[in-house]
């Protein structure tokens, strides 16, 4: 019988998956790289909270800043989670006021 060696991430992936866990690693790690993927500025106003399908959900402190992220930064940010590993499953961005 051959054994073959296979990465230690394609067997934690498959098994996060089938454990449900997948959607709370991929905020895990956004949320670990928030300050960088979105700006320093912006990341004191909001923060990632959760993955609801193949959306992003984002706390944001402020209507303000809830008007101003959905506006103008949106598409910029999408861009930026496209960026990193498994970002593409991310297909929207929902802001609502939240804790931080």
């Amino acid at each position: 019988m051959s054994k073959e060696a296979v990465a230690i991430g394609d067997v934690l992936s498959v098994v996060l998956k089938r454990l449900g866990l997948d959607h709370r690693v991929r905020v895990a790690r956004i949320a670990q790289d928030w300050g960088r993927l979105v700006g320093s500025k912006i990341a004191q106003h909001c923060r990632p909270v959760a993955v609801r399908g193949r959306t992003l959900v984002v706390n944001v402190d402020s209507s303000v800043w809830l008007s101003e992220l959905s506006q103008f930064f949106k598409e910029k940010m999408l861009e930026q989670i496209h960026g990193e590993p498994g970002g593409k499953s991310i297909k929207d961005i929902r802001f609502r006021i939240g804790e931080i």
